[in-house]
């Protein structure tokens, strides 16, 4: 059984999370397959963070649930 994580990260043209890219990394290390979501605007990082009533990015799930990041 092959271990999945999404996650979703700020990536622009001026602006690569590097929490993101932290997250990335230990999630790799661990073993886990990373659907790998780029939030490519301030617009679209809001309306992420609103949907999932979260603050902050990267966000992690697992298995639908939300392992890491700041609610």
């Amino acid at each position: 059984m092959s271990k999945t994580a999404i996650l979703y990260r700020m990536v622009t043209d001026e602006h690569i999370c590097p929490y993101g890219l932290r997250s990335k990394d230990l999630l790799e290390r661990e073993g886990f397959s990373i659907e790998d979501h780029h939030l490519t605007s301030r617009e679209e990082t809001d309306e992420f963070k609103e949907k999932h009533g979260v603050e902050t990015t990267p966000q992690t799930f697992i298995n639908d649930e939300r392992i890491g990041g700041v609610r």
